[in-house]
């Protein structure tokens, strides 16, 4: 009996360099064990998935060099692909110093980012599809804007930058949407150690790859990557940020107030509770201290530090009694001043303070509510959103700012509206595939927004429909949130179907296609009749779906 070593003894197959051989292995192997219930085992087979992928490359080299050298040298996950190094160091040692960012790591988090500095990017292997180089090109100008002149920044990147750094992104978020399983890792894991690397020049990147990976998700789970410990504290300390400059948060005030300059007075300690500035106060320097920057720290400290009067000379006592007649008199000298200036209007100091520059670029509630009832209709709007799903209606809140990035509110829920086929039941499947179908039909005569709309994706060219289609996609989305799917993720693997005998005779009358032709045009995503077989498939199962299985529905 042969004794196989790690990875291949979890997969139970020999060494090899066929990564079709490896997933088949992987997903005979996951099922036969159930994630939810044993997460470490599940977290064991994907690291045995992820490690044979690597050596599988290596031995195919090695095969095809004819060499026995094994060698020690790793491919990050930046190299997948054609999206050069991360690391760049050829010698094995890279500068950055800390903890590995690898999946060897002892799975300790970092209280910040560790440093580093990128090497030269070496020429990707593989042959590459023209999307991956349109990928690869998107990953180099990242890399630029990230690392300006080739080194390490903390200086926050301009408007010009930020422009730039978000198309790059998001051609790669395309990309990502439309690539296989392990293309798509390979982006997520690249992504996520590249922003965590260079934060906090990363910041303004980091929600829309979050948006997109659904970074948030892993957090607090065994498998928690070790950048996305690092990332994931960052973007709720950037959610927390973003709510308390909100006036209805409860620590607004408390916000406001540490953020003026100069040292709190005697109106302001009597504004604002002391207890909520010192709740906002410790709260933040335990979770999120990275925000303390935002603050003078000499009004901070004008708040903590009760003695600072004292070292002036003036007792606690006698500030209080001073304090008090000071307040009686500019209370008077106040109401003086409002009969004074009734009817010339002017602003008080508050209303000179600046607003955060989050607030100028969070849209209002109308333009809130506007988008929204253009995705599910006249009608719905982000209070309602809110009641039926809070989590789709904070993922929601996240793509209308970044709306710029994902190509638009519709597209996103388009693709959220794909992605929850896993947990959607008989009725909601029916209506998923009626928008699909609605889609196909819209995308026909285009091949290239056809295969997109095949994939998933509705940014990289925009799906218009008809007024009727336009009502009815609305409704059928309004269904979905309504069942509370909107807010799901993929979450397994693709099931296999097979189509009845009946729905083939049927699908054969309907395309004109002779039996041949519609069973290549089945098999091959790149088949040029590809588009109209899928149709034609959701058209002839929609028309009777009690007579078909569930997973076929859902194959749709």
């Amino acid at each position: 009996m042969i004794r196989r070593a790690f990875p291949w003894s979890r997969l139970g197959i020999d060494p090899t360099s066929d990564k079709a051989a490896i997933r088949k292995a992987y997903a005979d192997v996951l099922r036969s064990i159930n994630p939810d219930e044993d997460i470490a085992g599940f977290a064991d087979l994907r690291r045995a998935r992820d490690q044979a992928l690597r050596e599988a490359v290596w031995l195919a080299e090695r095969e095809a060099a004819g060499d026995d050298d094994t060698g020690d040298e790793d491919e990050d996950e930046g190299e997948l692909y054609g999206l050069g190094a991360l690391d760049g160091d050829d010698d094995g040692d890279p500068d950055w110093g800390g903890s590995d960012w690898g999946e060897d790591a002892d799975g300790g988090g970092w209280d910040i980012a560790p440093a580093f500095t990128p090497g030269e990017m070496r020429a990707p292997e593989p042959q590459l599809t023209e999307a991956q180089q349109r990928a690869q090109a998107a990953w180099e100008q990242l890399l630029q804007i990230l690392y300006p002149g080739g080194q390490p920044s903390d200086n926050a990147v301009t408007h010009s930058e930020f422009e730039i750094g978000l198309a790059a992104l998001d051609v790669l978020l395309a990309r990502a949407e439309e690539a296989d399983l392990e293309e798509h890792e390979a982006l997520d894991g690249a992504l996520a150690d590249l922003f965590a690397r260079t934060w906090p020049r990363s910041a303004p990147f980091v929600e829309p790859a979050n948006v997109a990976f659904g970074w948030l998700d892993e957090a607090g789970v065994l498998e928690e990557r070790a950048a996305l410990r690092f990332l994931n504290q960052r973007i709720k300390g950037m959610r927390f940020h973003d709510k308390v400059q909100q006036p209805e948060h409860p620590l607004h005030k408390a916000w406001v107030e540490l953020s003026r300059p100069g040292r709190a007075g005697v109106l302001d300690r009597l504004r604002v509770n002391r207890l909520d500035v010192h709740k906002l106060l410790v709260g933040m320097r335990e979770r999120y201290p990275e925000l303390e920057s935002y603050f003078d720290p000499e009004r901070v400290a004008s708040w903590e530090g009760a003695g600072a009067a004292s070292a002036e000379g003036v007792s606690n006592a006698g500030r209080g009694f001073a304090g008090a007649v000071l307040f009686v008199v500019l209370f008077f000298a106040l109401i003086r001043a409002i009969g004074a200036l009734s009817g010339v209007g002017g602003d008080t100091p508050a209303d000179n303070v600046p607003p955060p520059p989050s607030q100028l670029l969070e849209p209002t509630a109308a333009e809130t509510d506007a988008q929204v009832a253009q995705v599910f209709g006249p009608g719905t709007d982000m209070v309602g959103v809110r009641e039926i799903d809070p989590v789709f209606a904070d993922q929601l809140s996240l793509n209308i700012r970044y709306s710029k990035v994902n190509g638009g509110l519709l597209a996103f829920v388009r693709n959220r509206a794909v992605q929850a086929g896993d947990a959607a039941k008989f009725e909601e499947l029916v209506a998923l595939g009626e928008l699909k179908r609605i889609w196909l039909r819209a995308a026909l005569d285009n091949p290239a927004q056809c295969k997109n709309v095949m994939a998933g994706d509705f940014r990289s060219l925009p799906l218009a429909l008809g007024k009727a289609e336009t009502a009815r996609e609305q409704e059928l989305l309004r269904r979905l949130l309504d069942a509370k799917l909107l807010g799901n993720r993929i979450t397994k693997p693709a099931t296999t179907f097979s189509i009845p005998g009946w729905a083939i005779d049927k699908m054969l009358k309907k395309s004109g296609l002779d039996i041949d032709e519609l069973t290549l045009a089945l098999k091959s995503p790149e088949h040029p009749k590809r588009c109209l077989v899928s149709l034609t498939l959701a058209e002839v199962v929609l028309a009777e779906p009690g007579r078909v299985s569930i997973d076929l529905l859902r194959a749709l």
